[in-house]
């Protein structure tokens, strides 16, 4: 039998901020987490079971279930709670845990939340597979992981293809899940293998980006648009005061920090509107960093006097002004 759950106080944040997109209700965390039997019946017939929620706030308690479950957030925020740790969960994030860990997402009122759900029954499904003593997730443990833009636009389109086949269910709609997964295996594995380079230069951004701040700053925001490049937290991560990187990024680039990233956000917005006419502006606003689409397209209009959609219809667009 399962104890009763410590207290709000001895939940850890994952995500680095010191708020919650919502205050958790104390005595749903601290409950005895209840038994999901829907997901037991969802993995009866057929060992993988995707889902594509539209989820608003709700008071349900923790619950466990069999299987794997993977969270894929699309829009909006989230807080899940999975064991002893408290996880904010944006659009491009991923969220792996075992179903036997006492979870639960609680929704950001302010906003509307989207997700794409994968549950699995690893133990069923390995006969399924070409190697069956192949683990698809071997670690047990609980894992958020921020996709690079390319990476999650590739686990979305996928993840949209199985779940269209598993409600169409046309000829040889298992295999080609089962052919799926494996692929979604293989991405999340190689993002894993990549997270400890990552801590690295988290922890010595001097070694990682060498001795020129400013310069490797600006490559380092280059390739992490999507993610929070605050003054600040930037300043921490390269060891220098905030009042240092404003003056010395103002001579050395001759523009503000802010200006900068701005400009490199509305760059990169530019080339995944050409080139990815799939991608919604909903997927390019939080690619680049933006917390909304609306957010994108009146900054984007301001900077480029057009906006988004206007600027991806027209086959020859304006060159970019860069007084603005």
């Amino acid at each position: 039998m399962m104890g009763r759950r410590e207290g709000l106080s001895s939940f850890r944040t994952g995500s680095g901020k010191g708020t919650l997109a919502m205050e958790l209700d104390r005595s749903l965390i601290n409950e005895l987490p209840a038994w999901n039997d829907s997901v037991k019946k969802w993995l009866e017939d057929f060992p993988v079971y995707l889902r594509h929620d539209f989820l608003s706030t709700h008071n349900h308690k923790l619950h466990v279930q069999p299987g794997i479950e993977l969270n894929l957030t699309l829009e909006g925020q989230g807080t899940f709670v999975v064991d002893k740790n408290i996880l904010r969960q944006s659009p491009g994030q991923l969220l792996i845990f075992p179903g036997k860990l006492p979870h639960q997402v609680y929704i950001d009122p302010s906003r509307s939340y989207t997700r794409m759900v994968v549950l699995i029954d690893e133990r069923r499904l390995s006969s399924l597979l070409p190697n069956p003593d192949f683990c698809l997730f071997p670690d047990s443990s609980c894992h958020q992981i921020k996709l690079q833009p390319d990476t999650y636009l590739s686990i979305k389109q996928l993840l949209f293809v199985m779940h269209r086949e598993m409600k169409e269910q046309q000829a040889g709609w298992q295999q080609m899940i089962v052919a799926g997964l494996l692929n979604l295996a293989v991405i999340i594995r190689r993002g894993l293998e990549s997270e400890p380079d990552r801590t690295a230069a988290l922890r010595s951004p001097r070694r990682m980006y060498g001795e020129e701040p400013i310069s490797r700053l600006c490559a380092y925001i280059d390739t992490h648009l999507h993610e929070d490049l605050s003054l600040k937290n930037m300043a921490g991560l390269f060891h220098l005061s905030p009042d240092h990187l404003i003056r010395t990024f103002k001579r050395e680039k001759g523009m503000t920090y802010h200006k900068y990233v701005l400009l490199q956000r509305i760059f990169e917005s530019k080339r995944l509107l050409l080139q990815h006419p799939e991608m919604t502006l909903t997927d390019i606003a939080y690619q680049i960093g933006f917390a909304s689409s609306s957010q994108f397209s009146k900054t984007f209009k301001s900077a480029v006097g057009q906006t988004p959609s206007e600027f991806r219809s027209q086959s020859h667009p304006p060159s970019f002004d860069n007084g603005f």
